[in-house]
This record gives structure tokens, sequence and C-alpha cells, in this order.
């Protein structure tokens, strides 16, 4: 101890019994006693010390900043807004201080941005805020101070959803590293596993034991992030299904091969890769051979649609597909009833369209007579009046698309209108009532009520020619309604309300946790690969010449509108969206009775908010605790900010005030439900529903004209189906969208990261999987329930949580 601190202790010591010691007490150069506290800025001597003294008034200084700092975040958190308790109006409740709100430049100058790692001193740091969600490959990229500035500055026009294309983030924010990352783990969890399925179906058998392992290796391939290492893996496997299972790969190639040398590769090569090598090509030879043969308006036979889709994969469903037999040469199932139809508001790729009807929906634009309903439900007696009151007639309008429709490069879009009713035995299933092409009826496209269902066997020889001609034009009309929903899933559902949306939360989550940050770890795992995918599909999907462009028959201009007017719709009535609130606002909370989508969805919804809340109380315990994180508040704040967010009615009151636990967990998971279940459902269905071109064509081909004074045939439904190549497109692009499921809901510990989540944390997290485990069981015993549509006819497995992934990766 240095002789300088000994006065100041001795100041401060206790007292002695030495008198020879010196006491507490000193005495001033002027003869003075000098008190405890002067006694620190004088010397042994009682002289004066300036220095002593400065250090003193900065230590003062610094503890005065730190109380008045705690003391002004206590004075706005202020007690709960009478509106809670007592229902106060949104007014009064907007005029009520937003509780705390930082400055602008916290939340966007990287000077004083929160740090992505903690820091002994005060919790602040240097511009680390920008870390990623997998160290050092991220889908933000690390950036340098100046960088983080600017795009702090760029944050407004990042989220710009009004300039078309108007795709709300930078493309240089998907880093090469982080790209390459995510197409590796896409790769070998999705793509490799869907290769090997379709090599086995076409043998019509299942992958045995080790090439089963070799998927195991592949997957264990893809968590070292390295090409060359997955590429190894990939094509041992597909060496080990060549050299342990020859006799099943002879009999593949054999019924695949159209090239002589295939088998003598095969022969010749122990590891059958010169082999595949081979068939490869001849594959690319005979799609040669079909593009030379057929020009690009051909149009296959219904056998033929219906065999390009079984090549795919001819273990799915029967139910899914239009004929009873695959050399029928009429859709016999599309024509004999409309379960089918029915059943895919609820199973389909757009499951949260059907709505309540209302009067307004009935009437000179639409006008649907009793007869009509009569004659769809059976009800000798029943009315559209009694029916309407009773809350059993359900809406379908499609009014999102251009009142007459319109037509691009021989596409048509449709734009139309379709009444269902749940007859008066609730027992019984949906009945389509009526069919409208557009928004108002013409002398080419009137409203069609549903054919008898007592004449629909079509070859019934009393069958009249007039009531063929009702029947083809039914199936036409209901073609025209798949078609306009393959458009409105696409670009509104799918990519509008799940990809668009997740970016705001994902690029403010990015900007305000730091790594160790409870929320940010939560919402982290739920945004992996989602703006690679969005990149991906801006550059190759709905981009001008993309695919999208190619077989949707809107313009690739009004395409992009519509998404980007989806996701404003969504984020702009945040709280509307909630998974509850939105069947709510629909009418169709507990009506119709049988709604996979519904049902399954809310044992998904109520367990992510079960995890949701019981992960914040363990993160905040109460509710004032919560209001005063500061990057939480800068997290909410960017979203709500009326300059910079784009969120609108969020909040407890919808008033974008965030006020309790209960609430934030409602947000989250509206978050979390939004990257797995939500996606989950419009995505997936794609790979039996939309590949399967004769039911879910992506455009109509034609006017598809049912007025009465039109003679239709046949040919008339085919005239509406698409050519050859824009149908191969849409198989080959549905289908291998449909199939990839990269990572699983609730899974963190095993497909995010081992040891994402810690403590009680973790506690939360096992809690979840064990609850997801009793869903799953729920939801394979619903799908074997005689007497109901998924267990008579098909089952509905997209939302059990082993098909449902973390984030929106595909």
């Amino acid at each position: 101890m240095t002789r300088a601190l000994t006065p100041n202790i001795q100041t401060f010591g206790p007292e002695s019994t030495n008198d020879d010691a010196p006491k507490r007490g000193l005495v001033g150069a002027n003869g003075k006693k000098l008190n405890r506290m002067q006694s620190v800025y004088h010397d042994k001597g009682g002289n004066f010390n300036l220095k002593r003294f400065l250090a003193l008034v900065s230590v003062a200084a610094v503890a005065g900043a730190m109380v008045l700092a705690y003391l002004s975040g206590a004075a706005t958190d202020k007690s709960a807004p009478k509106s809670v308790s007592t229902g106060v109006t949104q007014s009064e409740m907007q005029a009520q201080p937003a509780g705390w709100r930082s400055s602008r430049g916290f939340c966007f100058s990287c000077a004083n941005a929160p740090s992505r790692s903690w820091s002994w001193w005060f919790g602040w740091g240097s511009c680390e805020c920008f870390a990623g969600w997998s160290g050092t490959c991220c889908d933000i990229p690390d950036l340098d101070e100046g960088e983080c500035t600017d795009y702090g500055q760029d944050f407004k026009m990042i989220h710009d959803h009004s300039v078309v294309p108007g795709i709300p983030f930078h493309k240089d924010q998907v880093t090469t590293p982080c790209s390459n990352a995510w197409s590796i783990d896409a790769l070998g969890q999705g793509v490799a596993p869907v290769v090997v399925n379709m090599i086995y179906v076409d043998i019509d058998e299942n992958p045995p034991q080790h090439v089963l392992d070799a998927l195991d290796d592949v997957k264990q391939a893809t968590k070292e992030n390295s090409y060359w290492t997955l590429l190894w893996e990939v094509l041992q496997m597909f060496a080990k299904i060549f050299t342990d299972d020859r006799d099943a790969e002879w009999e593949m190639i054999e019924s695949l091969q159209t090239c002589a040398n295939v088998a003598e590769d095969y022969a010749k090569d122990p590891t059958g890769l010169t082999a595949l090598s081979t068939l490869g090509k001849c594959y690319e030879a005979e799609m040669d051979m079909i593009d030379e043969k057929y020009d690009g308006t051909y149009k296959p036979s219904l056998p033929e649609y219906n065999e390009f889709w079984r090549l795919i994969d001819p273990r799915e469903s029967i139910m899914f597909a239009m004929v009873s037999d695959k050399t029928d040469t009429e859709p016999v199932n599309w024509i004999k009833d409309d379960d089918m139809f029915g059943w895919l508001r609820f199973v389909g790729s757009n499951p949260d369209m059907l709505r309540i009807a209302t009067t307004t929906d009935l009437g000179a634009d639409f006008p649907v007579t009793d007869a009509m309903y009569q004659l769809a439900t059976g009800e000798t007696t029943g009315t559209l009046s009694n029916a309407l009151s009773e809350g059993r007639l359900f809406m379908l309008d499609f009014s999102i698309f251009p009142e007459n429709g319109l037509s691009n490069n021989g596409k048509y879009l449709h734009s139309p209108k379709v009444l269902f009713a749940v007859p008066e035995d609730s027992s019984a299933r949906m009945k389509t009532v009526a069919i409208q092409q557009y928004q108002k009826p013409t002398i080419n496209h009137p409203t069609l009520g549903a054919p008898d269902p007592t004449r629909r066997d079509w070859n019934d020889p009393t069958l009249t020619d007039a009531e063929k001609q009702i029947l083809i034009k039914w199936i036409m009309a209901k073609t025209s309604v798949q078609s306009a929903e393959s458009s409105y899933f696409e670009v509104v559902t799918h990519f509008g309300r799940t990809h668009l949306v997740m970016e705001p939360f994902m690029i403010a989550a990015n900007m305000a946790f730091h790594d160790t940050h409870p929320i940010g770890k939560l919402l982290t795992p739920h945004f992996e690969g989602t703006l690679h995918i969005n990149q991906g599909a801006v550059d190759s999907l709905i981009s001008k010449g993309g695919v999208i462009d190619k077989i949707f028959p809107p313009p690739i201009e009004l395409t992009q509108t519509i998404a980007i007017q989806a996701c404003k719709d969504f984020l702009e009535n945040f709280n509307d969206n909630a998974f509850d609130k939105a069947f709510e606002k629909r009418g169709t909370l507990t009506y119709p009775p049988e709604y996979p989508f519904r049902d399954d969805g809310f044992l998904l919804w109520n367990a992510i908010n079960e995890f949701t809340l019981e992960y914040i109380k363990v993160a905040y315990k109460s509710d004032k605790e919560m209001r005063k994180d500061p990057w939480l508040q800068c997290f909410w704040d960017m979203l709500v900010d009326p300059s910079e967010g784009m969120l609108k009615k969020a909040g407890d009151n919808s008033n974008n005030v965030l006020w309790s636990r209960e609430y934030l967990s409602t947000f989250l998971s509206t978050i979390i439900w939004t990257a797995s279940g939500q996606h989950a459902a419009t995505n997936f269905p794609q790979k039996d529903v939309g590949a399967h071109v004769t039911m879910n064509p992506t455009a109509a081909w034609s006017e598809g004209k049912t007025g009465d004074a039109e003679i239709v045939t046949m040919q008339s439904w085919f005239d509406m189906l698409p050519p050859l190549s824009e149908a191969l497109d849409q198989l080959n692009t549905e289908y291998l969208l449909g199939s990839v499921h990269y990572n699983r809901l609730g899974r963190y510990e095993e497909d995010y990261k081992a040891g994402h989540f810690q403590g009680d944390y973790r506690k939360a997290e096992i809690k979840f999987q064990a609850k997801l485990i009793e869903i799953q069981q729920t939801i394979h015993a619903r799908n074997q329930k005689a007497g109901t549509m998924r267990g008579d006819v098909h089952a509905y497995e997209i939302l059990l949580p082993d098909n449902t992934p973390l984030s929106i990766n595909i």
C-alpha cells in the first residue's frame, strides 16, 4: 500500500486506542477541524489538494448520472394505462405518453446502438449489433462502424414497400458465406433426401437401411458448412445405392434408360457413378426429344397429364387425382361430386381465405337463388336467408384481382366468387352452391349453380346432351377458381403474408438485440435462411422472365404490387392477424365443423403461446421489468415508429404501446407461427395439390366461356389447361418447393444449435417439445377417424410438428 493513500484510510478507519496513532479527524491549514468529506481532498498536513478534489467531483458526477438515468427510466414507467382495466377509448389511450421511447440516435446510430455482446461498462459496446444468427455466417453481415451508421440511415428505404418491386431489403445484405451455408444445409437436408425418395419410388420400393444411414451421414456433413465435404458424402451415398442395392438399381435404370450405354457404364463402373452421369445425360436428351417432338403449344391428353404427375410420386393418394383410372380421358372424379373441391378450402395451399358470407355478398352482382341452394344441399325447403342467419354460408371472393379479369401472353386470370353452404345436418360435408367466374355476371360468364348431384354419372346412358353441357361448364368454372387461387396463394397467402412479412422483424431484431438477449435468442432460429430464400425468390421466381412470370397470369409488375400490398395489410393490421383473431375476423372460428388447418393449427398456436409466455416470464419477472428493457424497447420502437417502422394496430390495446408480458407473448407467437405453421400450411400442399396440373393449373389458358349460348365439349376444358412446357415447369417448381423440409418446429437443440437455450429457458423448451409430441399423436388420431374427410378421403399431415419447419427457408 502506498504512503499517499494512508491519510485517507486513517481518516475513515476505526478509532485507535493508541494515543500516537493519527485520529480520524484532520486539522486544516487554517487551524479548523475538517470533516470526513473535507479530509478526502486535503493532504495529511491539512492542505487543499486540487487533484483529489477533482477526482471526488468526477466520481460524484458519474454516480449522479447513474442515479438520474435510473430515476428517469423509473419515472417513465407509469402505472398501467386505464384502458387495460377500465376500457378507456382508443383516442384517450393514444394521448397517453408511449412510455419509454428511445431517441432516434439510440436505435439508428452505431455509436449508441445496443451491443450484440455484453459490455461490463453500462452494457454498451461497439458496433457489433449486426452479428448474425450463426456466428460468422449471417443474414445481416458484420458491418464496420461507418457501414453500420449507413445501414441505420437506410432503414426507411429498406422497408419502403410502396416502391415496385419494393423488396424490403438490400441484395447486398445476403452475404456469400451465409448464402453458401444455407444452400449446403438445404441441399443436404432437403434436396438430397427428395432425390433418393424419387429414385426408390420409381421402382416402388422403400430405401434400404444402408441408404438411410448414408442420408444421416449427409445430414451430419451439412453441419460442417463445407461444400466439398457435403459433395463427397452425397457422391458416396449414391455410390452405396449403386453398389449395395444393385438389383433394385438395375431395375430402376432399365425403367428409365433411353441410351444403350447406360447399362454398359453401369456394368463397368463398380461405383455406379459413371452410369449415374450417363443417366443424367440421357434424361436431358429425353427432354430435348420432347421439345423437338412437340411445339410450345402442345397440350397433353388427360392420361399424359396424370402420368407426368404420377412419375414424381405414384404413392400419393389417388384422391388427389382427377380420374378414377389413369387411362380415363375425362376427369371423372372432378365431375362426379364437389367433395374434393370443397375440401381444398381447408387443406390446400390457401386454407385461410374462406370467410362467412354476409348479406352484401348476395344480390345483383352475385344472383344466387334459393333453388341453387336447395339443389346443392338437398334441403327442399331450405332458403339462403335462413342459412345466412344461421351462419352456414361461406364465401371465397377473389375481388383482389381486376373485376373483369385480364389476359397475359395467352394466360387468363379470373376473379371468381364461390358460395359454399354447410347443410342443416352439420355432420354433412360442405357443399358448393354457386360459382361465378368474374366479380359480376355476364352473358359469357353467368352465375352457375351446382349440377344436380343425382345426374353426374358421366357414363349414365340417360344423361342428356344438355346435362353433359352443364357438367362440362361446371368443371370449367371450378378450374377458373383453382387457377385464380393458385395466383392468390402464391403471391398473397404465401409470399406476401409469410416471406415478406418476416423481414421487418428480422432486421429490427438484428439491429436491437445482442447475442445473449433472451428475446433475440428466442427469435433468431425462426429467421434462419429467410433472407436468403427471399432473395432467391426475387432473383429467379418473382422477377421479370422468372418462373412466376412464365406460368402465372398476372403481369409481373402486378404480381409484385399485390405481394407488397398483402405484406403491408398484414403489418398494418397486426393484431388482427394473430392466428385466433384471424379466424374470428373471418367468422370461421368454430364453423365449418371439419377444418383441419384451423383445428390442427390451434394445437400448434396454443403450444407456441404457452411456450413463449413461460419463456418471457423467465426473462422478465414482471411487466414493469419488461418495459424497462432498453433492447426490447429499441426493437419495438423500430417496428412501430411512425416514420421508420411498418407495424400498426400492434400493442396491448392496438395503439402501438407494449405494456404486458401476456401481449408480448402473443406478439412473439404471431412471429413464430408465421415463420413455422403458417408458412408450412401454404407451402407444402404445393407438393401434391399444386403439382397436380389438371386439378390446380397456375393459369387458365383460355377464357373458359360458360354462357348459355356456348356449346362446350371436353376440349373446351382442356383448352383451359397449360401446354406441356408450362405444365412441366409448374410440376417441377411446386413439387420441389413443397418437398424440402429443413429443420423442425421446437427442435432448437437438435436442429438449430446445441446448447442454444440453457437453465430455465431450456426447461421451457423441453416442455414445448413434449407438447409437440402429444400434438403429433393427436393429429395422427384425427387422420384415422372414420366418417371424416381426413379419415375417409385424404389425411392432413401438413401441420404435423415433424413436418413443420422452424423457419421460412424454402
